[in-house]
């Protein structure tokens, strides 16, 4: 408890930088970004703004949703990423201007790891089959004295994996090789994502040289 309360007071942070608001138009909304209950709507709306005016994309943010009945990985404090997702899908149903295109971005401080538990933890969970994502924010505060503090540092790396979520499954971004793209995958941990920059270069495709008469292309 304590440690979310020291989450939820130093949010503010997450939208510094952020230039302006992209205000939703009467048709369907590309990009949602919307907050659980424990997350609240003031921050969710500074990672609207700075994905907006980073992306160049028309980003919405949402109301924060009702409590939902998450359930807890057995022996552990970390909560069902995939559990999540759906019942934060169904919560948000109703967003204005949802529709089958549009991309849902859901906020949490919570704790998450995959329901099989194979992994230590999960910073986000992309959800293809239902067009939405979980970024937690429990792993990416700086510990001072024991104690963890929202920095500005903590804000980067919220928006990097905001900005990764987005451009994987609504821009039709890969991942990269490369440590120091912002697609570079995997990631194992805060060392890495403190590594890779801030932005994206989408890789040209191989293309094999068309031999002459006469040569033989080796592909190696």
């Amino acid at each position: 408890m304590q440690r979310r309360h020291m989450l939820l007071t130093g949010l503010a942070l997450l939208g510094s930088g952020a230039a302006f608001a992209v205000r939703s138009r009467g048709d369907t909304v590309p990009v949602y970004v919307v907050p659980l209950d424990d997350f609240p709507e003031d921050y969710s709306a500074n990672v609207a703004r700075a994905l907006a005016s980073q992306l160049g994309i028309r980003v919405r943010a949402g109301l924060r949703l009702p409590p939902l009945r998450i359930p807890v990985l057995p022996g552990t404090n970390q909560y069902a990423s995939e559990a999540l997702l759906e019942r934060a899908v169904r919560a948000s149903a109703r967003l204005p201007g949802l529709g089958p295109e549009t991309y849902r971005l859901f906020l949490t401080t919570r704790d998450i790891n995959s329901q099989t538990g194979n992994f230590r933890f999960q910073f986000s969970m992309h959800s293809p089959n239902l067009n939405c994502s979980v970024l937690s924010m429990a792993r990416l505060v700086e510990l001072e004295d024991g104690m963890p503090r929202l920095t500005v540092r903590s804000g980067e790396r919220t928006i990097k994996l905001a900005k990764r979520a987005v451009g994987e499954l609504h821009l039709g971004w890969r991942r990269s090789t490369d440590p120091e793209d912002l697609m570079y995958a995997p990631l194992m941990g805060l060392e890495d994502l403190d590594r890779i920059g801030n932005e994206h270069r989408e890789e040209e495709p191989a293309v094999r040289p068309v031999p002459r008469e006469g040569e033989t292309t080796i592909v190696v």
